[in-house]
C-alpha cells in the first residue's frame, strides 16, 4: 500500500511513499501500545512539591487515573546513562555494561584504565532495551531522542537476523550531530555596516557582521529603520548568502522582552553540513537606541535516522528541528545577569522562553509521530529539568550549603515553570494517546553541592597516585585513581588492565590504603570530614555496582560534596558558581537521588500508589501492558500491584 503525506510547512512536501505504514488505517482497539516519557533529573522529592503546590495538573491527571509509585530506586551511579539503560533493560549495569555517563573500553588487558568512551552509544548496551524486545515481537517502535537507540546498527542486525522488517524500528537522533552550538549576538559584536543593497537605514545607522553556521554564510545587520519611528537602533535583518536586505529569504526582527509564547521567534531556517541538515531559530530580545543587543541564535543539530529520506523530511518539518535549552548561554550571562549577579529576572525570562520553544518543537514531534507514524510504542526525553536542575538546584535544595531562603523564592518560580511546559508537553501526549498506555519515568534525581572533592588529589598525597610532569597520571607508578569514566568511584590500575601495575596479590593492601587516604579527607574550611564512607565493590549489590566497568571503592559523600575525577592541588574546593551547581550520581538510596514512576492506561489501576520500585522493575512491567516478553536480559520484577485486580497474572 501506497500512502501519500501532506505537509504545510515551509517545505510544501508532497511525499508518496511505502518504506513505513502511517498510521492512516484503522487499528484495532485490541492492539497495546506504549508511549514511554523520560524527564532527565526529575527528581522524586522536586515533582512531589510541585504536585502539592498544584503546578502538574496533567501529572495530577495521570495520578487519579493511573498509578504512582512512591519512588523509584534508581541505578548506581544516579546519572543519565545508567539510569536509562536500567530503565530500557531491566537490569542494571553489572548485566546491561553502561557503568557510567562514559565507561571504560574493554577487554580490559587491550586498554588502559585512563580510556574511557561514550556511555550514552548503542554499542556499549549489552542487555536487551525495550524498544528490540518490542521489535522482535513483531512491533512498531518509534524512538525519539532516546538514550542508546543510536547508532541503530545493533539494532537493525538483530531485527534482521530475526527475520524482522527493518522499518519496525524508526529511530531520530541528534545528539552527537551537532552543526552549530548556541550563538548570542551582542552589541559589541557588530561593526559599522558595508556592502548593503536596500538596507533602508535611517542616516545611514547601520552595523554588521557575518557568521558561518553549518555550511552557509550568514549576515546580521543591525541598523536604525526609516520605517520605525525610534530615534536609534531598532531592527535586525538577517540574510543568507548575500548581503541584500530585500531578498525574499532575510529575516526581520524587532526586539521584544520575553514573554509567554512563541510570537516573535523568526521562521525556521534550514542549515545543512554535510550530508546532515537541521533547522535553526533566532529571536531578538533586546536591542537599545545606542546599539546594545542580545540576538539568540538557537543550536543546530542534523539528525542520525533510520527513516527514509522522505519520512525524515517530513518529521523536521512537523517537529521543527532538535532540542536546545538555552542553559549554557544562561550560565555564561550572555541572556543577561543572572538574579544571583545583580539580574533583576530578565535573563531567567529569556531562558523560560527559550524552553518553550524547546518544549513545543518535542511536542510537535511526539504529535507527528502520535497522528502519522503509528507506533506501538514511542520513547521521548526532554534533558531541560536536568539542566535548570543543574543551574539552580545548589540554591534551591534546602539542604545544600549553597541555599539560599531569599533567593531560592525568587528562582522557584522559574524552575517551576520550566516543569509546567513539560507538563503541558504530557498533557498533548494524554490527549492524544487514544487507548495507549503513557508511563513517565526520570533517571535520578538531584541535591545541592556547593563544593568538589577530588579523590584523586587525595590518592596523590598519600603516594598511590603519580603524576607526570605535564599533570598526567602516570600509570607506570600509580596504584590507585578515580579514571576519567568513575567520579563516584575508584579503581586499582591492575594487571588486569593495559599498562597496569598492581599484582593479584597486592590488591587487599592497596585497597586499604586507599580508603585510609579517602576518609582522611577534611575540609579546610569546616574541619569536617568529606567521606562518609567507603564502600567495596561488593557491598554495592543490588545497584549495578559490579563488573569490568564497576569501580572497586565507592564514594559515599557527606552533603554538600560532588566528586570530580579531574587533577587538582588539593582535594577540596568551593565550586565556582557562588549558588553551586544541582548534583546527582550519590548513592541511589539516598531520597535526594530518587526518580520517579508513573503510567495510567488500560490495565493499571486507577487512582493507586503503589509501594518503591527500582528502575529495573520498569520494563518487565511495561513490558506485560505491551503484551510482549521482559527483556531478554530482565531480571527485574513485574510490579503487578500496579495492575488493575482483573488483570493480575
Amino acid at each position: 500500500m501506497r500512502w501519500r503525506l501532506y505537509t504545510s510547512s515551509s517545505f510544501c512536501i508532497v511525499l508518496l511513499f511505502s518504506a513505513w505504514t502511517l498510521l492512516t488505517e484503522v487499528r484495532p482497539e485490541s492492539e497495546r501500545r506504549l508511549i514511554l516519557i523520560s524527564w532527565d533529573g526529575a527528581a522524586d522529592w522536586v515533582v512531589d512539591r510541585l504536585l502539592e503546590e498544584g503546578k502538574l495538573p496533567n501529572l495530577q491527571r495521570m495520578i487519579r487515573r493511573g498509578v504512582r509509585a512512591e519512588y523509584v530506586t534508581p541505578a548506581f551511579p544516579s546519572k543519565t546513562a545508567p539510569g536509562h539503560a536500567a530503565i530500557w533493560t531491566g537490569a542494571f549495569s553489572d548485566i546491561n555494561g553502561v557503568f557510567n555517563n562514559t565507561v571504560p573500553f574493554s577487554p580490559s588487558l587491550e586498554h588502559s584504565i585512563l580510556e574511557s568512551r561514550d556511555g550514552f552509544d548503542s554499542s556499549v548496551l549489552r542487555a536487551e532495551p525495550i524498544w528490540l524486545t518490542a521489535a522482535l515481537a513483531g512491533k512498531r517502535v518509534v524512538a525519539l531522542s532516546a538514550t542508546h537507540q543510536a547508532p541503530a546498527a545493533p539494532y537493525l542486525e538483530a531485527m534482521r537476523a530475526a527475520g524482522v522488517p527493518e522499518d519496525h524500528f524508526l529511530g531520530f537522533d541528534g545528539f552527537r550531530t551537532e552543526i552549530a552550538p548556541p550563538m548570542v549576538i551582542a552589541g559589541g559584536d557588530v561593526r559599522p555596516a558595508t556592502g548593503w543593497t536596500a538596507l533602508d537605514a535611517s542616516q545611514g545607522r547601520a552595523r554588521d557582521l557575518s557568521m558561518r553556521i553549518g555550511d552557509q554564510e550568514f549576515h546580521v545587520a543591525v541598523f536604525d529603520s526609516i520605517h520605525d519611528p525610534t530615534n536609534g537602533f531598532d531592527s535586525v535583518r538577517i540574510c543568507p548568502e548575500r548581503k541584500k536586505a530585500d531578498a525574499p529569504e532575510c529575516i526581520l526582527l524587532k526586539p521584544a522582552e520575553a514573554r509567554p509564547d512563541l510570537s516573535q521567534w523568526s521562521r525556521p531556517v534550514r542549515i545543512t553540513q554535510g550530508g546532515l541538515y537541521g533547522l535553526t531559530y533566532f529571536r531578538l530580545f533586546l536591542l537599545t537606541p545606542d546599539g546594545q543587543m542580545v540576538l539568540y541564535r538557537r543550536a543546530v543539530n542534523g539528525f542520525r535516522t533510520t527513516a527514509p529520506p522522505e519520512i525524515m523530511e517530513a518529521y523536521l518539518a512537523a517537529s521543527g528541528g532538535f532540542i536546545d535549552d538555552g542553559v549554557a548561554s544562561y550560565l555564561n550571562g550572555t541572556l543577561g545577569p543572572t538574579l544571583w549577579n545583580g539580574g533583576q529576572g530578565a535573563a531567567e525570562r529569556r531562558l523560560v522562553e527559550i524552553i518553550r520553544l524547546n518544549i513545543n518543537l518535542l511536542d510537535r514531534g511526539a504529535r507527528f509521530a502520535l497522528e502519522k507514524l503509528g507506533p506501538d510504542l514511542l520513547l521521548h526525553y526532554t534533558s531541560t529539568s536536568d539542566s535548570v536542575g543543574h543551574a539552580w538546584m545548589g540554591a534551591l535544595d534546602p539542604d545544600s550549603p549553597t541555599h539560599d531562603a531569599r533567593l531560592a523564592a525568587r528562582l522557584w518560580p522559574f524552575y517551576s515553570e520550566v516543569l509546567q511546559l513539560q507538563d503541558a508537553w504530557l498533557g498533548t501526549i494524554l490527549n492524544r494517546a487514544g487507548g495507549a498506555v503513557v508511563s513517565l519515568v526520570s533517571d535520578h534525581g538531584m541535591a545541592g553541592a556547593g563544593k568538589i572533592f577530588y579523590p584523586n588529589a587525595a590518592l596523590e598525597e598519600a603516594g598511590l597516585l603519580v603524576r607526570t610532569e605535564d599533570g598526567a597520571i602516570d600509570l607506570s607508578r600509580t596504584k590507585v585513581c578515580a579514571p576519567p569514566w568513575g567520579d563516584f568511584f575508584v579503581s586499582v590500575n591492575s594487571t588486569a588492565w593495559k599498562d597496569g601495575i598492581v599484582r593479584p596479590e597486592d590488591r587487599d593492601e592497596v585497597l586499604r590504603e586507599a580508603v585510609r587516604a579517602l576518609l582522611a579527607v577534611v575540609d579546610p574550611d569546616t574541619g569536617a570530614a568529606v567521606v562518609k564512607r567507603v564502600l567495596r565493590r561488593g557491598e554495592m549489590e543490588g545497584t549495578g555496582g559490579r563488573g569490568e566497568g564497576g569501580g572497586d571503592l565507592y564514594l559515599d559523600l557527606a552533603d554538600g560534596y560532588a566528586p570530580s575525577p579531574a587533577p587538582a592541588p588539593q582535594p577540596v574546593r568551593r565550586l565556582s558558581s557562588p549558588i553551586g551547581n544541582g548534583v546527582h550520581g550519590f548513592n541511589p538510596l539516598l531520597p535526594k537521588m530518587h526518580s520517579i514512576w508513573y503510567a495510567t492506561g488500560a490495565g493499571l489501576a486507577r487512582g493507586r500508589q503503589i509501594g518503591p520500585i527500582r528502575q529495573i522493575d520498569i520494563a518487565p512491567t511495561l513490558g506485560r501492558l505491551l503484551g510482549i516478553a521482559a527483556p531478554r536480559h530482565s531480571i527485574g520484577r513485574v510490579v503487578n500491584e500496579a495492575f488493575a485486580d482483573d488483570t493480575r497474572s
